[in-house]
């Protein structure tokens, strides 16, 4: 535990001092921004561009460009009281419940390696290029993680609950509900967690606030960062095109793909859900290092010998690296994780 405890302060203090050295630039200002406009009485406000932009321009002047904000409106009530503080102890505080369910999850999850390597697998957790960056830019992805981790024990309803807690992060969210809905319990609870955040999020922006959420999703589908690790950023690469009418189709094809990958390969609620948390990178229209956490049950299910936990840790690291300096390795290395790591 106190080893545990080390490398989470660790991976916290990495993050801060990461952050700090350029707030304006990493995401966490603009969900402090959405969960600022909720804190100030302007909750309605948090689906309008031009409102997040003006606060976020209040928060750091030196943000004059619109950091996105595509997380259900749910999320900017929840952090309200952190959008109450100044910038930095928010930060600091978010980051730490960050660090906090990395580890949560690296224990969780250590269920699925061999005994032997989860020594091993718990400093990758923590120390390896998704998790500083995801930390970093104060983004949701350690808890869509934790929540995924967590529902790998947990009574059925509760597990699909667990699984639609993704809707934090909407574009991984359609894989992990196809692996809840093949099962009735489960799907009740994938519904019920889903319906929730959605309910939260109206009363929270009210109608109008909610006919200008799907601009943000749109905004966000048709971003292609450096550092995309999705098979639709490498197939836009290639043939190049914004068009919003090839992006939806070309989404539509690669969650299809997913849908067989994921259900075909086995019956096991396990092994579908680890399938579904590489898949959901893979057929994500927009997904960044940050989200390769999500890669870490199948890390940590191919972990069944030493050989093989430093060929896919070691490998992983590399890759992240190369990904992060602009070479697109990371969607075939995610193909092979897939594909070869299987227990």
């Amino acid at each position: 535990m106190a080893a545990a405890a080390v490398l989470a302060a660790a991976a916290w203090l990495i993050a801060f001092v990461t952050w700090s050295s350029e707030p304006a630039g990493y995401d966490f200002v603009a969900l402090y921004s959405a969960a600022r406009l909720v804190a100030t009485g302007a909750a309605s406000s948090v689906t309008d561009a031009g409102a997040l932009l003006a606060m976020e321009h209040a928060t750091l002047p030196e943000r004059t460009i619109l950091l996105n904000d595509p997380n259900p409106p749910a999320l900017a009530l929840l952090m309200a009281p952190l959008g109450a503080l100044p910038l930095v102890p928010a930060y600091a505080i978010w980051a730490a419940l960050g660090a906090a369910a990395l580890a949560t999850a690296a224990y969780l999850l250590g269920r699925l390696a061999e005994p032997g390597q989860r020594v091993r697998l718990f400093p990758f957790a923590m120390l390896a290029p998704p998790s500083l960056i995801a930390l970093a830019e104060g983004q949701t992805t350690p808890f869509v993680l934790l929540a995924v981790a967590a529902s790998l024990r947990a009574p059925p309803f509760w597990s699909g609950a667990l699984l639609g807690l993704a809707a934090f992060r909407p574009q991984l969210l359609p894989l992990f509900a196809l692996v809840a809905l093949t099962e009735r319990r489960r799907a009740l609870g994938l519904v019920a967690m889903t319906a929730l955040v959605a309910l939260v999020s109206l009363a929270t922006v009210g109608v109008d606030g909610m006919a200008r959420y799907p601009d943000l999703l749109t905004r966000v589908a048709t971003e292609l960062r450096p550092g995309e690790l999705g098979l639709a950023a490498l197939v836009r690469r290639v043939v190049g095109g914004d068009d919003i009418v090839m992006n939806a189709a070309l989404a539509v094809v690669l969650y299809a793909i997913g849908t067989v990958a994921v259900l075909f390969r086995s019956r096991m609620f396990t092994t579908r859900t680890v399938d579904a948390s590489t898949w959901s990178i893979l057929a994500a229209p927009h997904a960044l290092l940050h989200d390769g956490v999500m890669a870490y049950p199948a890390v940590a299910q191919a972990a069944t010998t030493t050989r093989a936990t430093v060929l896919w840790v070691g490998t992983g690291i590399a890759v992240a690296l190369i990904q992060q300096a602009g070479v697109p390795l990371a969607p075939l290395w995610l193909l092979a994780m897939w594909w070869w790591a299987r227990r």
